[in-house]
């Protein structure tokens, strides 16, 4: 309900419709709820790489994609959560085994749906994993 801080649900949900909730052994496409730090406390339990897809505030042009690994980015949070991820449980010890997908929002004000600047950029990222996944088929 704040616009473009709906991105990471919107990235999930097209991933989901496009690969499926499993696509592939070792790939699983979670969606989050209101509470992103309660799956991925269950997440930190599990092993393999993480995948994290939200709004990230990172001061730069609105739709700018921010890639980075939680171990070396000043942006290891979700901005507009404000959930510091190196304080969730077992996160911390996964550091270079969680990455980062953050799109600079337009608006996080209150509203429904997603910035036209926005929605590009989420169609990129999921072109992006889904060439990816298909290509480790």
């Amino acid at each position: 309900m704040r616009g473009d801080d709906a991105v990471g649900v919107a990235i999930a949900s097209e991933l989901r419709q496009t690969l499926g909730a499993n696509p592939v052994r070792g790939y699983r496409i979670h969606k989050t709820t209101l509470a992103p730090e309660r799956l991925l406390s269950k997440l930190a339990l599990s092993s393999g790489k993480i995948l994290i897809f939200d709004a990230m505030e990172a001061s730069r042009e609105p739709g700018a994609i921010v890639c980075a690994t939680l171990g070396d980015s000043e942006y290891g949070y979700f901005a507009t959560h404000n959930i510091p991820l190196s304080l969730i449980p077992g996160m911390d010890s996964r550091v270079d085994d969680v990455y980062l997908v953050g799109v600079q929002p337009l608006s996080v004000e209150v509203g429904e749906g997603l910035s036209g600047v926005v929605r590009e950029s989420a169609a990129q990222i999921v072109a992006a994993v889904t060439d990816e996944v298909g290509a480790n088929l």
